[in-house]
């Protein structure tokens, strides 16, 4: 066989796919998961290695790296179609976090805003 064929061509796969909104969405392939992992990596040692909610009465509080998980601060929603896998925004302010599992499930795909106007963080 002289010349492959156009299916037989391996393309580089992404890690990330930005979109015109300046989301970054990882993608599902090994880079991509590859990137997810950092960027949970660089939240989780940015705050310092706790749970970046603690809303849930089970929290971790302090979060050993085997639980955390990612939060999008903005939810995920619509199947994610508004989903966001940036930590830092533009202008270089922080994104998203890590969190317990326990939080992370109590927050599931709302908002962040949403989530702390229902609950009371003096408790």
């Amino acid at each position: 066989m002289l010349f492959p064929k156009p299916s037989q061509i391996k393309k580089k796969q992404e890690a990330v796919k930005v979109f015109r909104d300046d989301r970054e969405v990882c993608q599902d392939n090994k880079a991509g998961r590859d990137e997810y992992e950092r960027r949970k990596r660089v939240m989780w040692e940015r705050q310092g290695k706790e749970c970046g909610l603690k809303i849930s009465p089970q929290c971790l509080k302090k979060l050993p790296w085997e639980y955390a998980t990612f939060e999008h601060s903005n939810g995920r929603g619509h199947g994610g179609g508004k989903r966001d896998d940036r930590i830092y925004d533009k202008k270089g302010n922080a994104m998203n976090m890590v969190c317990c599992p326990s939080c992370n499930l109590l927050k599931a795909s709302r908002s962040l805003k949403a989530v702390l106007g229902e609950v009371n963080l003096g408790d």
